[in-house]
């Protein structure tokens, strides 16, 4: 709810600015006792008089929580992506092939390069990581 509408439910407003005072509709009320003000995208309200926030929102027809601004979720989870089994086999085969040459290579006395090693390590990790989702 916004302020200006808060606003037009009350008695004798006055002020600006986002600073304002009104007649509290919580208790007979002659003279502004209720002050409002807007911070933060919240509302806040404080009766002189003592009435609680909740019966103040109340009598106007209000809930408390109109007060805030909606929440954003903190977390929000991603869509999981959905893979249909070929084309996992596709990649696991890709994976078994760079072991096995690397494999056939080492077998063969052949050294293997810092980043045939790393591309080495990386097919392990993604065959892992496939046997984990299982």
């Amino acid at each position: 709810m916004s302020l200006e509408n808060l606003l037009s439910r009350l008695e004798k407003v006055k002020g600006r600015g986002g600073s304002y005072v009104a007649c509290c509709p919580a208790h007979p009320d002659k003279t502004p006792s209720l002050a409002i003000k807007e911070s933060d995208g919240k509302i806040i309200l404080h009766c002189f008089a003592g009435c609680a926030v909740a019966d103040i929102v109340g009598a106007v027809g209000m809930d408390i929580t109109e007060l805030f601004p909606p929440s954003e979720p903190r977390y929000t989870p991603q869509p999981r992506v959905k893979f249909f089994a070929t084309d996992m086999l596709k990649v696991l085969h890709l994976e078994a092939t760079i072991v096995m040459v690397s494999a056939l290579n080492i077998t063969q006395g052949v050294i293997l390069k810092p980043a045939d090693i790393d591309r080495l390590k990386l097919a392990y990790q993604r065959i892992d990581t496939a046997m984990e989702s299982v």
